[in-house]
């Protein structure tokens, strides 16, 4: 069996169980208090040390077992005489600050909540970031890495624009209101349901129901009923856009592991996995050798530890495993 081989000057690094109880302590601090100035300048530090701590940091987060309400600020800038602490959050999307009972989420192009999109409201998560939002109907949002929403609600109807990543949608029951996700050429509409929506340039847009059903249309096809159990995937280029199949409970499951911060394959290639990770982490798994790259594994990864996933490919495929960089080189020997 190889040993996973790395550079002498990484062996200092931090574990990830490292890097989780450090998070777990920064979550525990702020969800008791507002962070003093020196305290978010030292919280900062630590998320921009090692890409890996921001994904450790919104698990550690979610982990306390309560839904952040997520409301956006208003206007182009914080007041001056805010708490420094809220006048920081807005601007920075490392720090994840409650003040005056607010969570603040900042996305990687500025502040939550700014009227991005006419009167609405905006969300985003960076890469390595997930964030958990109750809208103003009771409806919950889960959204994925790298991911962004708007959200415009009229007395008539819940509409949700998804501008790109993926989104877990648990719908408020409103019958009056109905709940459509719009993602590129699709949409997605509800009334009560749960369901996810994935929306990545250059490929099809894919829709996942766990529970009820939903209406999926989009401009050159009829609306098709999708029901619990089901996936559409649609493509405005295909000669049918809209395709639909039954999908197992347990593949739902493998889906929906990203909300715990985690990576589920089964009989998964080790280049489609190598992709997976790619969408939470900068630091990049390359397969030099295409043999390889069409070898399966099956487990349950963190989702912010690709070194870890590396390991454990070198542990069991018995190949070499070594930094490069920016990158992780996996290869036979």
């Amino acid at each position: 069996m190889t040993k996973f081989r790395m550079r002498s000057d990484m062996t200092v690094r931090e574990s990830s169980a490292q890097i989780e109880q450090q998070a777990a302590m920064w979550a525990a601090r702020l969800d008791a208090r507002v962070l003093t100035a020196a305290e978010t300048a030292d919280l900062d530090a630590w998320l921009a040390g090692d890409s890996r701590r921001l994904g450790a940091w919104a698990m550690a987060r979610a982990a306390l077992a309560r839904v952040e309400l997520a409301q956006p600020t208003q206007g182009d800038a914080p007041h001056e005489d805010a708490p420094v602490a809220t006048r920081r959050s807005a601007f920075d999307r490392r720090t994840l600050l409650r003040g005056a009972g607010l969570a603040l989420a900042a996305s990687a192009v500025g502040a939550v909540g700014l009227g991005l999109f006419g009167q609405g409201q905006h969300y985003a998560t960076g890469k390595g970031e997930m964030l958990r939002i109750a809208l103003d109907d009771g409806s919950i949002v889960n959204l994925n890495t790298a991911s962004g929403i708007d959200v415009q609600f009229t007395a008539e109807q819940r509409t949700i624009y998804l501008r790109g990543g993926e989104a877990l949608f648990d719908v408020a029951k409103d019958a009056a209101r109905p709940f459509v996700v719009v993602a590129g050429d699709a949409r997605v509409r509800a009334v009560g349901t749960a369901f996810t929506v994935r929306h990545e340039a250059r490929r099809p847009i894919d829709v996942i129901v766990s529970e009820g059903v939903v209406e999926v249309s989009e401009a050159r096809a009829a609306p098709v009923r999708v029901a619990q159990g089901m996936r559409a995937m649609v493509d405005p280029r295909a000669a049918t856009p809209i395709e639909t199949a039954a999908i197992a409970p347990e593949t739902i499951e493998q889906e929906l592991y990203w909300r715990e911060g985690k990576i589920a394959f089964r009989d998964t290639t080790l280049a489609s996995a190598a992709a997976q990770f790619a969408r939470y982490n900068d630091e990049r798994i390359v397969i030099a050798d295409p043999a390889l790259a069409q070898e399966t594994i099956t487990g349950l990864f963190v989702a912010n530890d690709p070194r870890g996933f590396a390991e454990a490919v070198a542990q069991s495929l018995g190949v070499v495993a070594r930094i490069d960089g920016n990158s992780i080189l996996i290869s036979p020997t």
